[in-house]
């Protein structure tokens, strides 16, 4: 007779109830995601999880060492900021500028002279200080009277090197054939 009492009582029904109820396919679904998304953060390599630049990047980096594991410099180096060949590489980046920002690429170039530098339209670029290009000719072997193009990767080895200017065909090649680009192409939101 108890028994039969309380469960006649209102309150005593709803004491065991959960306040919000899912059905088991619910229930097993989310604990099935939540499974996923553990497995993927526990075994998920390193690089997978860094494939793009990240929030500690700086949108205007001051240095080559300020770009690693952010960006891919594209070092331009040039007799003149007013030298033909500058002038046709910033052209052709222009050009593909949504292809350069897809693929993390910033025109850096190493002039001698950076007020009379006509700076690109579209294209990410970073004009270091003149010590700064001092370094960067000294570190790759580039004399002050020669035109050279060097296609950095985010680790800051040289990919490309060419003495006249890179079609954006052959960087996008090169750039495309990284490991790391291909994860940050299978990515959802990749660029």
């Amino acid at each position: 007779m108890s028994q039969r009492r309380d469960m006649g009582h209102p309150q005593s029904r709803n004491r065991f109830r959960p306040a919000i109820t899912l059905d088991r396919g619910a229930s097993l679904f989310s604990c099935m995601v939540c499974l996923f998304v553990c497995l993927v953060l526990l075994v998920a390599p390193a690089p997978l999880l860094m494939a793009q630049a990240s929030l500690h990047c700086q949108m205007r980096p001051a240095s080559l060492k300020a770009m690693l594991h952010c960006f891919r410099p594209l070092l331009v180096f040039s007799p003149s900021p007013t030298d033909a060949r500058l002038k046709k590489q910033s052209g052709i980046l222009d050009a593909a500028a949504d292809d350069m920002m897809d693929r993390f690429v910033m025109l850096t170039p190493v002039i001698p002279d950076v007020k009379k530098y006509r700076t690109p339209l579209d294209t990410p670029y970073i004009v270091l200080k003149a010590d700064a290009m001092r370094e960067v000719r000294t570190r790759f072997r580039v004399p002050a009277g020669r035109f050279e193009v060097l296609l950095l990767d985010e680790e800051g080895r040289v990919l490309l090197r060419s003495d006249e200017p890179i079609d954006v065909t052959r960087l996008n090649r090169r750039i495309d054939a990284l490991p790391e680009r291909k994860i940050e192409m299978r990515r959802r939101d990749a660029n």
